[in-house]
């Protein structure tokens, strides 16, 4: 299908393009790599009545069986630009290691413990990505989207980043552009730190591994029953939060088997496809490991992951 020199490719397998391997095909796909074709294939879709749906990286996105109707738009790429003595605007396509690396390098401090998380920065903004301590809110300061109508910037504050949440997970507002503010930093010393990150994260998530990353969230302690926090092991309540893996562990899912997933038998929070899983066997095996840390601990787990 064309229009506006956008050509829809038709009947485009998803699961080879997340890192879960999960999914059935596209009605029609489109991969922009510029902010502009990310437009143009919105307006597109919307001149044909097509219904569409955007992802970028697709490392944390559980794709559905059989056929997604209408147009499936992923946007995948695009700049990263100086905007400031310390800031740097970067399109939401872009690979957000790219990212850490280009702040790596220009001695920028503020995202080197996110080194290794796959996917774009625009999926990390949305799901305000961290790990050890920090996420990636502490250096957002504006992030531009399109609303359907109109493109405009968004402050910090209008973003409402919580864990691992923001409003860009309950209103349909298309993150385009971020620009992100960093403190100095010692270039030499960033390196070292990603360097270190990224050999942990490659230990635990070897190259080629069919999964999501953490499939759950951890819990935060805050407003749990005290009767809940009492089970805990208090050692493992870290910068105020329960580790989902721990709880998973607790309630014995290591090794846990479902048709095509399994549980890996060294982390509790990491489900893989040992090939051909399907979405409902994720969401049937989500259910059941759920409801194991529900009857251990009187937690209810929340999916990180999105299904799309």
């Amino acid at each position: 299908m064309k229009n506006s020199h956008i050509v829809f490719k038709k009947n485009v397998a998803l699961a080879p393009l997340s890192t879960f391997r999960v999914g059935g095909r596209a009605e029609y796909f489109y991969e922009a790599h510029t902010v502009p074709q990310l437009l143009q294939a919105i307006s597109s879709a919307k001149a044909q009545k097509l219904p569409f749906r955007i992802f970028a990286g697709g490392s944390n996105v559980v794709f559905p069986d059989g056929l997604v109707s209408g147009a499936v738009i992923r946007f995948f790429g695009g700049r990263i630009e100086a905007c400031g003595a310390r800031d740097l605007c970067v399109d939401a396509g872009v690979p957000l290691a790219r990212v850490v690396a280009r702040a790596v390098s220009l001695g920028f401090q503020g995202l080197e413990t996110l080194a290794g998380i796959p996917g774009t920065i625009g999926g990390a903004v949305v799901g305000n990505a961290g790990a050890y301590g920090k996420s990636i809110s502490g250096v957002v300061r504006r992030v531009e989207i399109f609303d359907g109508k109109r493109r405009l910037w968004l402050s910090d504050e209008a973003c409402y980043f919580r864990y691992r949440d923001s409003v860009f997970k309950h209103r349909p507002l298309l993150v385009l552009r971020v620009r992100c503010r960093f403190r100095s930093g010692n270039a030499k010393e960033l390196r070292r730190v990603t360097r270190d990150i990224i050999a942990k994260r490659g230990s635990k998530y070897p190259a080629g591994l069919r999964c999501p990353g953490s499939f759950f969230k951890n819990v935060l302690v805050v407003g749990l029953p005290r009767r809940v926090v009492r089970k805990l092991n208090q050692s493992k309540i870290i910068d105020g939060k329960i580790p989902a893996g721990y709880l998973l562990e607790e309630a014995g899912v290591k090794g846990e088997r479902y048709r095509r997933l399994s549980v890996a038998d060294y982390h509790g929070n990491l489900i893989v496809n040992r090939g051909g899983a399907t979405s409902r066997d994720v969401r049937h095996f989500a259910n059941r490991l759920r409801d194991k840390v529900y009857r251990r601990f009187g937690i209810r787990l929340e999916e990180e992951v999105r299904y799309f």
